[in-house]
């Protein structure tokens, strides 16, 4: 059984690498079939933005965002986690065979660059045109919509 049903991570835009352990109550003779935790997300990742491992040590569930995540895209993902033992369960234990958690994982806005539109901007002008003459329109947006700023 996972320890808890709901748990919060924070995470920066951007950034990769474990996010959160879970934890289970397993009361079998460690580093063995019937002890051993498979973890799984069986919900909330559409994007396949997310992997949990077992930590074979410990028994916890890592669970780490693999794809960069975006704030301005998506702000909050809300994962369901499965655990079941490697081993079956023997019938009528009174349990069943396996336990899930609810995971919030909160996405902080870290401050980005403007991006320009189009990327690359390609421009042809004849040779020899006249200072000051006009070239070309460009057009930067901020991608950080919850942080006000100005382009310059």
């Amino acid at each position: 059984m996972i320890v808890g049903k709901e748990f919060e991570a924070y995470v920066n835009e951007g950034s990769t690498g474990v996010v959160v352990n879970l934890t289970v109550d397993d009361r079998d003779d460690p580093a063995t079939e019937a002890w051993r935790a498979i973890y799984s997300i069986i919900n909330g990742d559409p994007t396949q933005s997310f992997e949990i491992q077992t930590n074979p040590d410990n028994n916890e569930g890592m669970l780490s965002v693999v794809k960069p995540l975006d704030c301005e895209a998506t702000a909050l993902h809300k994962l369901l986690i499965k655990v079941e033992n490697e081993d079956p369960l023997v019938p009528d234990v009174g349990y069943g065979p396996s336990s899930t958690a609810t995971v919030h994982v909160k996405v902080l806005d870290v401050n980005e660059g403007p991006v320009f539109y189009p990327d690359p901007l390609t421009v042809t002008r004849l040779e020899n045109i006249p200072v000051g003459s006009f070239v070309a329109l460009l057009n930067a947006t901020d991608p950080d919509i919850s942080q006000i700023q100005s382009i310059r």
